[in-house]
Protein backbone atom coordinates (compact mmCIF):
# COMPACT_ATOMS: atom_id res chain seq x y z
CA UNK A 1 0.00 0.00 0.00
CA UNK A 2 1.18 3.58 -0.61
CA UNK A 3 1.15 4.32 3.12
CA UNK A 4 3.50 1.38 3.73
CA UNK A 5 5.84 2.62 1.00
CA UNK A 6 5.96 6.08 2.51
CA UNK A 7 6.48 4.71 6.02
CA UNK A 8 9.33 2.48 4.85
CA UNK A 9 10.87 5.36 2.90
CA UNK A 10 10.67 7.63 5.93
CA UNK A 11 12.33 5.02 8.14
CA UNK A 12 15.09 4.54 5.56
CA UNK A 13 15.69 8.29 5.40
CA UNK A 14 15.96 8.77 9.17
CA UNK A 15 19.80 8.87 9.10
CA UNK A 16 19.55 11.78 6.65
CA UNK A 17 16.93 13.40 8.88
CA UNK A 18 19.22 13.09 11.90
CA UNK A 19 22.17 14.50 9.95
CA UNK A 20 20.19 17.56 8.86
CA UNK A 21 18.88 18.12 12.38
CA UNK A 22 22.43 17.99 13.72
CA UNK A 23 23.59 20.37 11.00
CA UNK A 24 20.92 22.95 11.90
CA UNK A 25 21.60 22.88 15.64
CA UNK A 26 25.36 23.08 15.12
CA UNK A 27 24.89 26.63 13.81
CA UNK A 28 26.12 29.68 15.67
CA UNK A 29 22.79 31.39 15.00
CA UNK A 30 19.36 30.02 14.06
CA UNK A 31 15.93 31.40 13.22
CA UNK A 32 12.82 30.08 15.00
CA UNK A 33 9.10 30.41 14.29
CA UNK A 34 5.88 28.39 14.33
CA UNK A 35 2.49 28.25 12.63
CA UNK A 36 -0.83 26.50 12.96
CA UNK A 37 -1.87 23.30 11.22
CA UNK A 38 -5.41 21.82 11.28
CA UNK A 39 -5.47 18.32 12.79
CA UNK A 40 -8.25 15.82 12.22
CA UNK A 41 -10.32 15.17 15.35
CA UNK A 42 -13.62 13.44 16.04
CA UNK A 43 -16.29 15.35 14.14
CA UNK A 44 -14.10 18.42 13.63
CA UNK A 45 -10.54 19.68 13.32
CA UNK A 46 -8.36 21.14 16.04
CA UNK A 47 -5.23 23.26 15.91
CA UNK A 48 -1.74 21.78 16.09
CA UNK A 49 1.59 23.55 15.60
CA UNK A 50 4.52 23.23 13.25
CA UNK A 51 7.81 24.68 14.51
CA UNK A 52 10.71 25.52 12.26
CA UNK A 53 14.37 26.16 13.05
CA UNK A 54 16.46 27.51 10.21
CA UNK A 55 20.18 27.72 9.70
CA UNK A 56 21.28 30.32 7.17
CA UNK A 57 24.82 31.67 7.50
CA UNK A 58 24.85 33.40 4.12
CA UNK A 59 24.02 36.91 5.42
CA UNK A 60 27.37 37.00 7.29
CA UNK A 61 29.36 35.08 4.63
CA UNK A 62 29.21 31.74 6.42
CA UNK A 63 30.51 28.82 4.32
CA UNK A 64 28.02 26.16 5.47
CA UNK A 65 24.86 25.39 3.46
CA UNK A 66 21.44 26.53 4.72
CA UNK A 67 19.00 24.03 6.18
CA UNK A 68 15.57 23.95 7.81
CA UNK A 69 14.14 21.48 10.30
CA UNK A 70 10.48 21.22 11.33
CA UNK A 71 8.85 19.74 14.44
CA UNK A 72 5.20 19.03 15.16
CA UNK A 73 3.39 19.44 18.47
CA UNK A 74 -0.31 19.18 19.36
CA UNK A 75 -0.28 22.60 21.05
CA UNK A 76 1.84 25.73 21.49
CA UNK A 77 3.14 25.07 24.98
CA UNK A 78 6.53 26.50 25.86
CA UNK A 79 7.76 23.01 26.76
CA UNK A 80 7.99 22.13 23.07
CA UNK A 81 10.68 24.65 22.01
CA UNK A 82 12.51 23.84 25.24
CA UNK A 83 12.56 20.19 24.16
CA UNK A 84 13.57 21.01 20.59
CA UNK A 85 16.44 23.27 21.71
CA UNK A 86 17.54 21.27 24.76
CA UNK A 87 21.02 20.75 23.33
CA UNK A 88 21.43 24.14 21.65
CA UNK A 89 23.28 27.18 22.95
CA UNK A 90 23.98 30.22 20.82
CA UNK A 91 22.12 32.99 19.03
CA UNK A 92 18.47 32.87 18.01
CA UNK A 93 16.21 35.13 15.97
CA UNK A 94 12.57 34.86 17.01
CA UNK A 95 9.36 36.76 17.59
CA UNK A 96 8.04 37.83 20.99
CA UNK A 97 6.39 34.49 21.83
CA UNK A 98 6.36 34.17 25.63
CA UNK A 99 7.04 30.42 25.43
CA UNK A 100 10.62 31.16 24.39
CA UNK A 101 11.22 33.07 27.63
CA UNK A 102 12.86 30.28 29.61
CA UNK A 103 15.34 29.69 26.80
CA UNK A 104 16.88 33.10 27.48
CA UNK A 105 17.55 32.56 31.19
CA UNK A 106 21.21 33.00 32.11
CA UNK A 107 21.30 29.84 34.25
CA UNK A 108 19.62 27.68 31.60
CA UNK A 109 20.81 24.08 31.56
CA UNK A 110 22.85 23.49 28.44
CA UNK A 111 24.00 27.09 28.16
CA UNK A 112 22.35 30.43 27.46
CA UNK A 113 20.56 31.37 24.27
CA UNK A 114 20.85 35.01 23.22
CA UNK A 115 17.77 36.49 21.55
CA UNK A 116 17.52 39.09 18.83
CA UNK A 117 14.07 40.49 18.07
CA UNK A 118 12.61 40.74 14.58
CA UNK A 119 12.49 44.30 13.25
CA UNK A 120 10.05 43.18 10.55
CA UNK A 121 7.51 42.28 13.27
CA UNK A 122 7.93 45.66 14.93
CA UNK A 123 7.69 47.51 11.62
CA UNK A 124 4.56 45.58 10.65
CA UNK A 125 2.61 46.95 13.61
CA UNK A 126 3.41 50.52 12.58
CA UNK A 127 2.87 49.79 8.90
CA UNK A 128 -0.67 48.52 9.50
CA UNK A 129 -1.52 51.68 11.45
CA UNK A 130 0.02 53.93 8.81
CA UNK A 131 -1.82 52.17 5.99
CA UNK A 132 -5.24 51.76 7.61
CA UNK A 133 -5.60 54.79 9.87
CA UNK A 134 -2.99 57.12 8.32
CA UNK A 135 -1.36 57.58 11.73
CA UNK A 136 1.49 60.10 11.27
CA UNK A 137 3.59 58.77 14.18
CA UNK A 138 3.37 55.25 12.77
CA UNK A 139 4.26 56.46 9.28
CA UNK A 140 7.36 58.20 10.63
CA UNK A 141 8.41 55.04 12.48
CA UNK A 142 8.05 53.02 9.27
CA UNK A 143 10.19 55.53 7.39
CA UNK A 144 12.96 55.31 9.99
CA UNK A 145 12.95 51.51 10.05
CA UNK A 146 13.02 51.37 6.25
CA UNK A 147 16.27 53.34 6.30
CA UNK A 148 17.76 50.69 8.60
CA UNK A 149 16.65 47.90 6.27
CA UNK A 150 18.21 49.74 3.33
CA UNK A 151 21.55 49.64 5.15
CA UNK A 152 21.06 45.93 5.83
CA UNK A 153 20.58 45.23 2.14
CA UNK A 154 23.91 46.89 1.43
CA UNK A 155 25.86 44.89 4.02
CA UNK A 156 24.18 41.55 3.35
CA UNK A 157 26.80 38.89 2.58
CA UNK A 158 29.71 40.67 4.26
CA UNK A 159 31.61 39.08 7.12
CA UNK A 160 30.23 39.41 10.63
CA UNK A 161 33.07 41.76 11.60
CA UNK A 162 32.47 44.06 8.64
CA UNK A 163 28.70 44.06 9.20
CA UNK A 164 29.20 45.00 12.84
CA UNK A 165 31.58 47.83 11.95
CA UNK A 166 29.19 49.34 9.42
CA UNK A 167 26.25 49.01 11.77
CA UNK A 168 28.16 50.86 14.46
CA UNK A 169 28.96 53.64 12.01
CA UNK A 170 25.64 53.95 10.18
CA UNK A 171 22.84 52.12 12.01
CA UNK A 172 23.58 52.90 15.66
CA UNK A 173 22.86 56.67 15.41
CA UNK A 174 19.58 55.93 13.62
CA UNK A 175 18.49 53.36 16.22
CA UNK A 176 19.32 55.74 19.07
CA UNK A 177 17.26 58.47 17.39
CA UNK A 178 14.38 56.07 16.79
CA UNK A 179 14.26 55.04 20.44
CA UNK A 180 14.25 58.67 21.58
CA UNK A 181 11.50 59.52 19.10
CA UNK A 182 9.30 56.61 20.22
CA UNK A 183 9.67 57.53 23.89
CA UNK A 184 8.88 61.16 23.15
CA UNK A 185 5.77 60.35 21.11
CA UNK A 186 4.50 57.83 23.65
CA UNK A 187 4.42 60.54 26.31
CA UNK A 188 2.11 62.65 24.12
CA UNK A 189 -0.65 60.17 23.26
CA UNK A 190 -3.18 58.11 25.18
CA UNK A 191 -2.03 54.82 26.65
CA UNK A 192 -5.04 53.13 25.02
CA UNK A 193 -4.13 54.36 21.55
CA UNK A 194 -3.18 51.67 19.02
CA UNK A 195 -0.02 53.59 18.21
CA UNK A 196 0.95 53.46 21.89
CA UNK A 197 0.53 49.69 21.85
CA UNK A 198 2.82 49.41 18.83
CA UNK A 199 5.39 51.64 20.54
CA UNK A 200 5.20 49.60 23.75
CA UNK A 201 5.77 46.39 21.78
CA UNK A 202 9.10 47.76 20.58
CA UNK A 203 10.29 49.62 23.67
CA UNK A 204 9.52 46.72 26.02
CA UNK A 205 11.88 44.57 23.91
CA UNK A 206 14.40 47.24 22.99
CA UNK A 207 17.39 45.28 24.30
CA UNK A 208 16.50 42.41 21.96
CA UNK A 209 15.94 44.82 19.05
CA UNK A 210 19.30 46.49 19.70
CA UNK A 211 21.34 43.28 19.66
CA UNK A 212 21.99 43.71 15.95
CA UNK A 213 24.43 46.40 17.11
CA UNK A 214 26.35 43.91 19.27
CA UNK A 215 26.88 40.98 16.89
CA UNK A 216 27.25 41.03 13.12
CA UNK A 217 25.88 37.51 12.80
CA UNK A 218 22.38 38.68 13.70
CA UNK A 219 19.92 39.69 10.99
CA UNK A 220 17.39 42.47 11.42
CA UNK A 221 14.47 40.18 10.67
CA UNK A 222 13.26 36.64 11.16
CA UNK A 223 12.20 36.37 7.53
CA UNK A 224 14.28 33.23 6.95
CA UNK A 225 11.96 31.25 9.24
CA UNK A 226 8.82 32.89 7.87
CA UNK A 227 9.81 31.93 4.33
CA UNK A 228 10.08 28.28 5.37
CA UNK A 229 6.59 28.40 6.89
CA UNK A 230 5.09 29.85 3.73
CA UNK A 231 4.87 26.37 2.21
CA UNK A 232 2.82 25.23 5.21
CA UNK A 233 0.44 28.18 4.83
CA UNK A 234 -0.07 27.33 1.15
CA UNK A 235 -0.45 23.65 1.98
CA UNK A 236 -3.28 24.31 4.42
CA UNK A 237 -5.42 25.39 1.46
CA UNK A 238 -4.76 22.12 -0.37
CA UNK A 239 -4.59 19.21 2.04
CA UNK A 240 -7.34 20.54 4.36
CA UNK A 241 -6.12 18.77 7.51
CA UNK A 242 -3.48 16.42 8.89
CA UNK A 243 -3.54 13.76 11.55
CA UNK A 244 -3.50 11.89 13.75
CA UNK A 245 -0.81 12.99 16.21
CA UNK A 246 0.67 9.49 16.31
CA UNK A 247 1.57 9.77 12.65
CA UNK A 248 4.08 12.49 13.45
CA UNK A 249 6.40 9.84 14.86
CA UNK A 250 7.98 7.97 11.94
CA UNK A 251 9.75 4.87 13.25
CA UNK A 252 11.23 1.72 11.72
CA UNK A 253 8.95 -1.36 11.87
CA UNK A 254 11.03 -2.91 14.66
CA UNK A 255 10.23 -0.01 16.99
CA UNK A 256 6.71 0.73 15.78
CA UNK A 257 5.21 -0.49 19.06
CA UNK A 258 7.06 2.10 21.14
CA UNK A 259 5.19 5.34 21.91
CA UNK A 260 5.76 8.20 19.47
CA UNK A 261 7.59 11.31 20.63
CA UNK A 262 5.64 14.45 21.44
CA UNK A 263 7.29 16.11 18.48
CA UNK A 264 9.20 14.99 15.44
CA UNK A 265 11.08 16.37 12.51
CA UNK A 266 8.58 16.78 9.70
CA UNK A 267 10.46 18.71 7.04
CA UNK A 268 14.17 18.91 6.37
CA UNK A 269 15.99 20.65 3.58
CA UNK A 270 19.73 20.82 3.10
CA UNK A 271 21.60 22.31 0.20
CA UNK A 272 24.70 20.27 -0.66
CA UNK A 273 27.57 21.68 -2.74
CA UNK A 274 27.38 19.02 -5.44
CA UNK A 275 23.79 17.84 -5.46
CA UNK A 276 20.63 19.39 -4.06
CA UNK A 277 18.87 16.79 -1.97
CA UNK A 278 15.69 17.15 -0.01
CA UNK A 279 13.45 14.99 2.08
CA UNK A 280 10.03 16.44 2.79
CA UNK A 281 7.80 14.40 5.08
CA UNK A 282 4.59 16.19 5.95
CA UNK A 283 2.06 15.22 8.57
CA UNK A 284 -0.34 12.34 7.87
CA UNK A 285 -3.16 13.29 5.57
CA UNK A 286 -0.93 15.54 3.50
CA UNK A 287 0.98 14.66 0.38
CA UNK A 288 4.50 13.41 0.84
CA UNK A 289 7.25 14.37 -1.55
CA UNK A 290 10.66 12.73 -1.19
CA UNK A 291 13.36 13.81 -3.61
CA UNK A 292 16.86 12.34 -3.65
CA UNK A 293 17.83 13.29 -7.18
CA UNK A 294 16.55 9.97 -8.56
CA UNK A 295 12.81 10.40 -8.60
CA UNK A 296 9.81 11.40 -6.54
CA UNK A 297 7.13 9.76 -4.49
CA UNK A 298 3.75 11.22 -3.68
CA UNK A 299 1.29 9.37 -1.48
CA UNK A 300 -1.07 9.80 1.43
CA UNK A 301 0.48 8.78 4.73
CA UNK A 302 -2.78 7.62 6.30
CA UNK A 303 -5.41 6.24 3.91
CA UNK A 304 -8.90 6.73 5.30
CA UNK A 305 -10.67 3.75 6.78
CA UNK A 306 -13.85 2.67 5.05
CA UNK A 307 -15.97 3.24 8.15
CA UNK A 308 -14.34 6.53 9.12
CA UNK A 309 -17.01 9.27 9.29
CA UNK A 310 -16.61 12.37 7.21
CA UNK A 311 -16.11 15.67 9.00
CA UNK A 312 -17.77 18.97 8.32
CA UNK A 313 -14.55 20.76 7.51
CA UNK A 314 -12.55 17.85 6.22
CA UNK A 315 -13.62 14.86 4.20
CA UNK A 316 -16.95 16.25 3.02
CA UNK A 317 -15.28 19.33 1.59
CA UNK A 318 -12.56 17.22 0.01
CA UNK A 319 -15.12 14.99 -1.68
CA UNK A 320 -17.02 18.00 -3.01
CA UNK A 321 -13.79 19.31 -4.50
CA UNK A 322 -13.13 15.95 -6.17
CA UNK A 323 -16.62 15.91 -7.70
CA UNK A 324 -16.19 19.48 -8.93
CA UNK A 325 -12.82 18.62 -10.48
CA UNK A 326 -14.30 15.59 -12.26
CA UNK A 327 -17.17 17.65 -13.69
CA UNK A 328 -14.79 20.38 -14.86
CA UNK A 329 -12.50 17.80 -16.47
CA UNK A 330 -15.43 16.14 -18.23
CA UNK A 331 -16.70 19.45 -19.63
CA UNK A 332 -13.24 20.39 -20.85
CA UNK A 333 -12.87 17.04 -22.60
CA UNK A 334 -16.28 17.35 -24.25
CA UNK A 335 -15.41 20.82 -25.51
CA UNK A 336 -12.21 19.54 -27.09
CA UNK A 337 -14.09 16.72 -28.82
CA UNK A 338 -16.60 19.18 -30.29
CA UNK A 339 -13.78 21.30 -31.73
CA UNK A 340 -12.36 18.19 -33.37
Amino acid sequence: MPADWVGASAATLMPLVDAIRSHVFAAERIHADDTTVPILAKGKTRTGRLWTYVRDDRPFAGPDPPAAVFFYSPDRGGAHPEEHLAGYAGLIQADAYAGFGRLYEANRKGGPIIEAACWAHGRRKFFDLARLSKAPIAAEAVRRVDVLFAIEREINGLTAQERLRLRQERSRPLIVELEASLREQRAKISRNNDTTKAINYCLSRWDAFSRVLDDGRFCMSNNAAERELRAVAVGRENWTFAGPDEGAGVRPPSTASSPPPSSMTSTHRLGLPTCWRACRITLPGALTNCRLGIGSLRASLTPLKRDQPSTKNGLARGRRRMRTDRVAHSRTRQGRLRRL
